[in-house]
């Protein structure tokens, strides 16, 4: 059951890269419809701006740029992405205890929360599609996953 819970961990993190890989991203949609969230004009937020916060949500804080690495978007895009996010007290700014030069943006309780819905709603996608099939073709399923989002060779 390791090997399972492991493969349905890697297809979560999969499941934006596969979304913009298609140009659709069904997962995040119902969220950002159905939930206007952060500043005091209850502005909605993007596609992006949603598979931002599940992504901080999945690595923890990060500078700007291991964000931008991580989505495979330039630094000027993800700070496109973090400024309203921070504006609409959705991201947070902290220093590295380790280096006080160095800023890292994570998640408000806010963001939290929805990345933790989303998540939940891809968790329950990825588990139904995983129902029935063994370890092995599960594995297989991650790998075309991974293919077709081109995060493989």
């Amino acid at each position: 059951m390791e090997e399972r819970e492991r493969i349905i961990r890697e297809v979560i993190k999969v499941l934006p890269d596969l979304a913009k890989s298609l140009n659709r991203d069904a997962g995040v949609h119902a969220a950002v419809r159905h939930g206007r969230v952060g500043g005091t004009d209850d502005t909605p937020i993007s596609t992006a701006q949603v598979r931002t916060l599940v992504h901080l949500v999945q690595y923890g804080p990060q500078t700007m740029g291991e964000l931008a690495e991580g989505m495979r978007i330039s630094t000027a895009s993800a700070t496109g992405l973090i400024k309203p996010l921070f504006a609409a007290g959705l991201v947070v700014r902290s220093r590295d205890p380790k280096d006080r030069r160095v800023v890292r943006v994570g998640l408000s309780p806010t963001a939290q929360d929805l990345a933790d819905r989303v998540l939940a709603g891809w968790r329950r996608e990825v588990e139904a599609a995983l129902a029935g099939m063994d370890d092995q073709a599960c594995a297989h399923f991650l790998e075309g996953l991974e293919r077709l989002a081109g995060r493989q060779g």
